[in-house]
């Protein structure tokens, strides 16, 4: 089909030389009403906030506030809670990874809105959880919290624990915590 056709002809052997040819007045004659318009100075562009709340522009705004809000909802719902008030007592877990082994410290330390200042009994089941949400390990510890700030320590065998839950119990009084392991 072309193969009587030349795909590149020199600078040189052309015999014709380009002719460009521009109008603007004709050119905006055939452009859209809007294009018209625009360089007539009849439109003024959208400027500020208002760019939100165009046609084209208000359901973009709005879808990105939707999934802005579902984020978060989403993070506050999912975050693990590795601090809690228990019995006027403040407590924190925390959980690091170091050499094949986790490491578990649970922080006591008095609330200054503690109302009390007699000894608390606690008691703490750590649970070592591994990607499947199973238990892969449990260890207890206990100690009487009187003041200052006291530690409960454990630490486990690392077989790919991502997660330490513990079971607190001051007095009488239960709560759960939970740490995500830091490697």
């Amino acid at each position: 089909m072309f193969e009587d056709k030349e795909e590149f002809v020199a600078d040189n052997e052309t015999d014709k030389s380009l002719v460009f040819r521009y109008n603007r007045e004709e050119r905006i004659a055939k452009a859209p009403q809007i294009v018209q318009d625009y360089y007539n100075g009849k439109l003024r562009p959208v400027r500020g906030i208002k760019i939100f709340f165009t046609k084209q522009n208000r359901y973009i705004f709005f879808a990105l506030i939707f999934f802005i809000g579902a984020t978060w909802i989403y993070t506050g719902l999912n975050r693990t809670r590795a601090g809690t008030t228990l019995e006027g007592i403040n407590f924190e877990v925390t959980a690091f990874s170091y050499e094949e082994e986790v490491y578990v410290s649970l922080q006591m330390k008095r609330s200054k809105k503690a109302k009390s200042k007699a000894p608390v009994s606690v008691k703490a089941d750590f649970f070592a959880i591994d990607p499947n949400n199973q238990i892969g390990d449990k260890r207890n510890g206990q100690l009487v919290y009187e003041d200052g700030e006291q530690y409960i320590r454990t630490k486990f065998t690392d077989y790919d624990i991502i997660r330490v839950d513990v079971i607190l119990n001051a007095d009488g009084s239960e709560k759960e915590l939970s740490a995500m392991v830091k490697r």
